[in-house]
């Protein structure tokens, strides 16, 4: 059963789907580009349900946001959504402009990632060099110095020290950019849970192994 949101925290995990950067976005961004935050109660149902992450930003109490891939999927049912009948009439244009994209989507068999594609404006000079440089250090250790392709089970395992977010940032970069490849298990039935919670998703495919080097 579909998590019930508020109007206000539907508009929250739209406004993280189209902000650029898409990860790690902090409040004073949000009210910048938008004109509103997450209060606390909005941030915690929203981290409950698993549509939201929230860290805090190195050397500040401030939070940063980032849509998991359950509140990405969520965020995209708006297209098809309604608006609260409570809401001002501009909110009900809004809604019925994204009904229309919808349609046109669907007239011609479109995902939504070809309008909201959270990896587009991503450039090797967005790249964070440290974390880039324990992905590199940790797989060379994992394939004993070849080219092979590792399972990112096992590369997540080697670097617990770094946040989620931020491995899944510089990896999704650095794939994008060709400095590493990913691609996914072509047999599912020999995926383990841990595989499954491991992966990267990649514009809605889940990655689930690794190399430098090699293809």
């Amino acid at each position: 059963m579909q998590v019930a949101l508020s109007q206000r925290e539907r508009l929250i995990l739209l406004a993280l789907l189209v902000h650029r950067p898409s990860i790690d976005v902090s409040i004073k961004e949000l009210r910048s580009a938008f004109g509103f935050g997450i209060e606390k109660s909005e941030r915690i149902h929203l981290i409950e349900a698993g549509f939201l992450t929230a860290i805090q930003a190195k050397g500040s109490t401030a939070l940063l946001y980032t849509l998991t891939a359950a509140g990405r999927e969520r965020s995209l049912a708006e297209l098809s959504g309604e608006a609260d009948p409570k809401s001002p009439l501009n909110l009900r244009v809004v809604y019925a402009v994204f009904n229309a994209v919808h349609r046109f989507l669907r007239r011609n068999h479109l995902t939504a990632d070809v309008v909201f594609d959270a990896k587009e404006d991503l450039s090797a000079e967005q790249i964070d060099e440290e974390v880039s440089s324990s992905i590199g250090d940790a797989y060379r250790k994992l394939a004993e110095g070849r080219s092979i392709w590792v399972p990112l089970r096992e590369l997540r395992a080697a670097l617990t020290d770094v946040p989620r977010n931020h491995l899944d940032e510089t990896l999704t970069i650095m794939h994008s950019n060709k400095v590493i490849h990913l691609i996914s298990e072509s047999n599912r039935k020999a995926l383990k849970p841990v595989d499954h919670e491991a992966a990267l998703d990649i514009a809605g495919d889940p990655k689930h192994f690794l190399a430098i080097g090699a293809e």
